[in-house]
């Protein structure tokens, strides 16, 4: 089993028999597993056997049925078994934050409250974190944190109104 079905598996245990099941047979279960189970279960079988599917991997099968962290999962699945997994992706450099000015570290976040004239040193950011009193990083890419450019700007914002306020 792949690793990246390995992990469906982990969240949904339910689908593993399903798994080498035609989609006549799933469809007879269908009212044992909702929609989620069964795009994840499409997703699981594409994972295992890319070329024999019985049907096709449809992006329109993510995008009707999932929504928020399960829609972030499956595509986080999906890159692991494109780079991890196959051979397509032989050199994988990739990333959407490098040479990115729509993302900031912990780091360029304290700058920019910094520059903005709030004094907010980035060790002050690391308590704040860990106390639920600073904004949750859009992204977190093995253990670091980013903030994209809206979420530092709306927070700077809010800081400054609030300064006006005192």
């Amino acid at each position: 089993m792949k690793n990246t079905t390995q992990k469906i598996i982990n969240q949904f245990p339910q689908l593993k028999p399903l798994l080498d099941k035609s989609n006549k047979e799933v469809l007879k279960t269908s009212s044992t597993i909702g929609e989620l189970e069964k795009t994840f279960l499409q997703l699981a079988r594409f994972f295992e056997k890319p070329n024999e599917n019985e049907e096709a991997l449809s992006l329109q099968l993510l995008y009707q049925h999932l929504e928020d962290e399960w829609l972030e999962f499956a595509l986080q699945l999906i890159v692991e078994f494109f780079r991890n997994e196959t051979y397509l992706i032989k050199n994988p450099n990739f990333s959407i934050i490098r040479d990115s000015q729509d993302y900031y570290t912990q780091s360029d976040f304290a700058r920019y409250l910094e520059d903005k004239g709030i004094h907010f040193p980035q060790n002050k950011i690391a308590v704040y974190r860990k106390r639920g009193k600073f904004p949750k990083e859009d992204l977190l890419i093995a253990g670091t944190p980013y903030w994209s450019k809206y979420t530092v700007e709306s927070f700077a914002k809010h800081l400054l109104e609030q300064q006006l306020l005192e």
